[in-house]
């Protein structure tokens, strides 16, 4: 944290700077700091839309803190069917994942999930019950950087369930994300649920399709 005499001095020599998002850009980055990253994502079933769901994404040196918020609800005849709402917060270092925060709301079904990094594992507490030690190879179901599509274990986000993870790689495709054009790389994960996953040439997630259990197609889009 800087000293009040050093922001005081920082901001003194940011006085040329035309805007308030300038002067904050400056102070994330003399503290070693990126400005947070957010990426806005709406949600669609067979087309129609349903939800939303946010990535930020806040980096300082070789750590990252990472935000998730999923919140979808699906009507039939004006009357909510299904509702979920995931909120997740994660914070990893050198590529290993120290911690993760989770509550979840899945139609009436709630689950708080804790996960923390103990020697070479990682404990994993779920609604309160007795902790149990994976392997720290973990990958929360949040899938925000493609480096971790590797791992072998996906833990899931909403109720703690951590199973074997298989990826396939679907190659490049062209997307259509805002009404513009771009090259993405197209990723078939199977695990206790199977979805496709594109990242742009930037690695951010830019679209992901599954289908659910009524065979409704679920979109997550870029906004």
């Amino acid at each position: 944290m800087m000293s009040a005499r050093r922001v005081s001095r920082y901001l003194a020599a940011c006085t040329n700077l035309a805007a308030a998002g300038g002067v904050l850009l400056a102070l994330f980055a003399a503290e070693g700091r990126a400005a947070p990253e957010t990426s806005q994502f709406e949600i669609t079933r067979n087309g129609k839309p349903i939800g939303t769901h946010v990535i930020e994404i806040t980096r300082t040196g070789n750590e990252y803190s990472v935000s998730t918020i999923t919140d979808l609800t699906v009507k039939v005849l004006f009357v909510t069917a299904y509702r979920l709402q995931i909120a997740a917060n994660e914070r990893w270092i050198n590529g290993r994942l120290i911690a993760l925060n989770a509550t979840s709301n899945n139609n009436g079904t709630r689950h708080t999930v804790s996960v923390t990094a103990r020697g070479p594992n990682l404990e994993v507490k779920v609604d309160g019950k007795p902790p149990a030690l994976i392997d720290q190879n973990i990958v929360p179901s949040s899938f925000w950087n493609p480096e971790f599509l590797g791992r072998p274990l996906l833990l899931d986000t909403q109720d703690g369930q951590v199973t074997p993870m298989s990826v396939r790689d679907g190659g490049e495709e062209e997307l259509t994300i805002n009404t513009r054009a771009i090259r993405a790389h197209r990723y078939t994960v199977t695990s206790r649920y199977s979805q496709d996953l594109w990242y742009d040439d930037q690695a951010r997630l830019v679209q992901a399709q599954l289908v659910a259990s009524d065979g409704s197609v679920i979109m997550y889009r870029l906004l």
